[in-house]
């Protein structure tokens, strides 16, 4: 077991720039903070560059080596106000887009910029039996520190590919049946129809926009939840996962 005692060690300096979008996405790394989420990288067989952790960290179900440093040290490697007591550096696990198309039941998320919002999602797909995740647009960073935190340790356990533009999105999708979730749009699916159908993507809209018109157009179907008259909208995430928990619990 190696030691930092130093704030101004190179190792440090360097780990501190994957805090900004530009150097994770040049290098390929990321932040993991906490125990159960470092638990995961290991779990699930992540390339894990370094670990750091405070000295009366219990590490022993890790079986990983690790770098004791100190309390001042952790908040510099930290992204937030209340340092966990174990920061790690991974590798990020890119998945082909060509890889899901032998996945039957996936969700798409358009242009979604609440980072808790996504870490919820992921949570609550790999919870519920989601088989993929698309997101679509000009979507929050992936491997953003909140993102991360919000998953609470679920991250890997759901395959997640980013698809930028409309024309890759159209042949991606030939073969499943495209269901939109907006209010607005008649031919309406029920959950009991979605879950007969062999392939199918669940395609949800941004916090602020809904699903855009391009998207909308897009689908074959339209599934929508009941809500009381005097509520117009809720939580994108509670809505993701009411959706997803209905389709996949029947």
């Amino acid at each position: 077991m190696s030691a930092i005692n130093t704030i101004s060690n190179n190792k440090i300096k360097e780990i501190t720039k994957f805090h900004l979008k530009k150097y994770r996405d040049e290098s390929g790394l990321f932040i993991v903070e906490g125990l159960k989420a470092v638990e995961e990288l290991i779990n699930e067989k992540i390339e894990i560059i370094n670990i750091y952790a405070l000295k009366d960290t219990n590490i022993s179900k890790l079986n990983y080596p690790v770098t004791v440093i100190d309390e001042n040290i952790i908040k510099k490697l930290s992204t937030t106000n209340s340092p966990c007591e174990i920061v790690a550096v991974a590798k990020q696990k890119k998945y082909a887009v060509e890889g899901l198309k032998n996945k039957n039941k996936l969700i798409l998320l358009d242009s979604i910029s609440d980072p808790g919002n996504l870490g919820t999602i992921i949570r609550s797909a790999a919870a519920f039996g989601v088989e993929g995740i698309i997101l679509y647009g000009n979507s929050i960073e992936l491997y953003s520190p909140k993102v991360i935190r919000s998953t609470a340790g679920n991250f890997f356990k759901i395959p997640i590919v980013e698809i930028k533009d409309l024309n890759t999105l159209k042949q991606f999708v030939k073969g499943y049946t495209l269901i939109g979730t907006t209010l607005s749009k008649e031919n309406n699916i029920t959950f009991e129809e979605c879950g007969k159908l062999n392939k199918y993507i669940i395609m949800f809209g941004s916090e602020a926009k809904g699903l855009s018109a391009d998207l909308s157009n897009l689908a074959d179907k339209n599934i929508k939840l009941n809500m009381k008259n005097n509520v117009e909208s809720i939580n994108l995430a509670i809505s993701v996962s009411i959706v997803i928990y209905e389709l996949f619990n029947l």
